[in-house]
């Protein structure tokens, strides 16, 4: 399997991950836009477009001009401005496959969106480094030139350390989705994308790192546990029946950190069946259960099952994705929640030598009936986002969602358990 199709093993198409830097001062507008102009020709990728085709290939775009790759917008109001400028969409067939804004008010924030299909919340993380890196040598005058990163993109890497044994054990024991369910949606039409985000300040989320750490839990199991609970909140399930929810892994992991590529695909999802009950009793099951996972390299049978399905052709896995999107329209089909930790926002990314007020990311949009969140620390903040569409979720159950994720984290850390909403 070549290397492009790393880029679409789970169908991703019109969906971005989103990096946000809010600084507390204006940048240097001149040598920000050189910064990002050299940051996207360092990743050729970033300024292409998908082809379709029995080989389908990336290749040179041409940005349309009414959507620059890269722009200024000024406003009074930066908070619309940003939700309109999250709300368009991004056809990899058109190109290019990166967006990158600085919205301008009072102070400046920097939006840098990249579609799914090249790269997973690690590729956006190490762009903003890069951009911070570049804009630091501009203004300074200094001579920076970014490096190509030569590393292997596909899974090709990371399934030669395991024998095919393994892999194949991994397969059968680790498919994406055994169950279905997802909370009740307004209306199984797409709508413009929107988001909610809900953010714990430092010493909040210290606690709670301290308590998980004192419990022998890791983020990821709360993040888990915490969701499904939230879920069940909001939306019960059925008496005797689990929320069978999807998370990611990140298959780097499975290298030394002087071997990952910087843009690419490597994350993968797989399904955790989470039973509710006292919170206590959820917390540990998780923990147990992502410990299973782990044990038994899901990411790698994830990835191996992702394989198999592309191995039958790009026009054959086309067709039969269209088919499930149309029976998920119709209602015949389900999506089950899905919740990613895109981890800690690096110290680099922060260093454009301007103050900056925060930083947190964006997940792409899930369409009906789906429902997705994603978790960013920054700072020692962590932020919870949502991204849904307008008019098929409720923007109240998303808040809802948020908010009682949140007071189930916090309650972790002081002992008090939170109620139902």
């Amino acid at each position: 399997m070549n290397d492009q199709w790393n880029y679409l093993l789970k169908g991703i198409w019109d969906q971005m991950i989103h990096l946000l830097i809010r600084f507390e001062v204006q940048c240097d507008e001149e040598a920000l836009e050189a910064a990002v102009r050299l940051a996207l020709e360092s990743e050729p990728l970033t300024l292409m477009k998908f082809v379709e085709g029995s080989a389908p290939h990336f290749t040179a775009s041409a940005p349309d001009p009414g959507m620059p790759v890269y722009s200024l917008l000024r406003t009074p109001d930066l908070e619309r401005t940003l939700a309109n400028l999250l709300a368009e969409p991004v056809d990899p067939a058109k190109g290019p496959l990166a967006r990158i804004r600085l919205l301008r008010s009072e102070n400046d924030l920097l939006c840098i969106s990249m579609n799914h299909t090249i790269t997973d919340a690690h590729g956006v993380k190490s762009i903003g480094s890069l951009i911070a890196r570049l804009y630091r040598a501009q203004v300074h005058h200094s001579r920076y030139i970014p490096v190509e990163n030569p590393h292997d993109r596909s899974f090709g890497r990371i399934f030669s350390l395991f024998s095919r044994e393994e892999r194949e054990l991994a397969c059968r024991q680790f498919r994406d989705r055994q169950e279905v369910w997802n909370p009740p949606v307004r209306s199984l039409q797409r709508g413009s994308g929107s988001y909610e985000s809900i953010t714990l300040d430092t010493g909040e989320f210290t606690r709670i790192r301290q308590a998980a750490h004192n419990q022998g839990f890791t983020i990821n199991d709360l993040l888990l546990s915490t969701f499904a609970l939230a879920l069940g909140d909001v939306a019960p399930p059925l008496p005797d029946t689990c929320i069978p929810a999807l998370t990611s892994m990140d298959l780097r992991r499975y290298l030394p950190p002087d071997a990952y590529p910087s843009l690419a695909n490597l994350s993968v999802a797989f399904e955790v069946p989470v039973s509710l009950s006292e919170p206590g009793f959820t917390r540990s099951a998780v923990h147990a259960e992502m410990a299973k996972r782990k044990g038994g390299n899901a990411g790698i049978g994830a990835a191996e099952n992702l394989c198999r399905k592309f191995g039958r052709g790009y026009f054959a896995v086309k067709h039969g994705l269209s088919r499930m999107e149309r029976e998920t329209r119709d209602g015949l089909l389900g999506k089950n929640p899905f919740i990613a930790n895109l981890g800690v926002i690096p110290e680099g990314i922060l260093g454009f030598g301007i103050p900056v007020r925060e930083a947190w990311m964006l997940p792409p949009v899930q369409y009906p009936p789906g429902f997705g969140l994603a978790a960013s620390t920054c700072q020692g903040r962590l932020t919870l986002s949502a991204g849904y569409c307008r008019g098929s979720r409720e923007e109240a159950q998303v808040s809802s969602i948020l908010s009682s994720m949140a007071r189930h984290l916090s309650g972790f850390s002081t002992g008090y358990q939170p109620s139902g909403i």
